[in-house]
């Protein structure tokens, strides 16, 4: 008699290439989720870089009120528009840069600097994570101190990221702000530390 041959996959052959394919997607769902909530606080980074450098450059360029500069506050600024506007109300200044219906950003919901200290908070959508944790923060720095509104820095002004749970470097005079909510594993690489 002739041995007959097998033609096809058997089944537990099958069910064997299911179970991996279904482990390999519980691993990478995940992992692909947070690369995209990273991905959208990026856009946030780079919506903040405008404010960066007004911040900065307001810093050091201190000029009297008399002359019409800002001695006294930091500018707010539109990160959509890019039109500076100086603050004109004690406290933070804030633009929002989308409606989260298409206008502008549907990630990022405001960019508020504080007019004092020169830190920026972003206000990220839920589209990058739950209303309650959504939150990152850039405080400026020099020489190992906080920059302080009316006050030339006497070096470069360098930014630190926030997201929660993120200790501030040794050394650089500054301290974790409370309002940086955003989980560590969706802050891209410069917000953890």
């Amino acid at each position: 008699m002739k041995a007959q041959m097998q033609k096809g996959f058997t089944l537990i052959e099958l069910m064997i290439v299911v179970a991996i394919i279904g482990i390999l997607a519980a691993v990478a769902l995940p992992a692909y989720q947070d690369y995209t909530s990273r991905a959208r606080v990026s856009e946030g980074l780079l919506l903040a870089t405008e404010a960066k450098n007004l911040v900065a450059d307001n810093a050091v360029n201190v000029m009297p009120a008399a002359t019409g500069g800002l001695a006294t506050g930091y500018p707010a600024v539109s990160a959509v528009g890019g039109v500076p506007a100086p603050c004109v109300a004690a406290g933070p200044c804030q633009q929002v840069v989308g409606d989260g219906a298409g206008a502008g950003s549907i990630n990022v919901l405001d960019l508020i600097i504080d007019s004092d200290s020169g830190e920026i908070t972003i206000n990220l959508s839920e589209r990058v994570a739950d209303a309650t944790a959504n939150t990152v923060v850039l405080v400026p720095a020099s020489n190992g101190a906080p920059l302080v509104a009316g006050t030339r820095p006497t070096g470069p002004v360098i930014w630190t990221c926030f997201a929660a749970g993120r200790v501030a470097p040794a050394g650089s005079g500054i301290t974790a702000p409370a309002a940086a909510t955003l989980p560590l594993n969706l802050a891209p690489a410069e917000c953890r530390g």
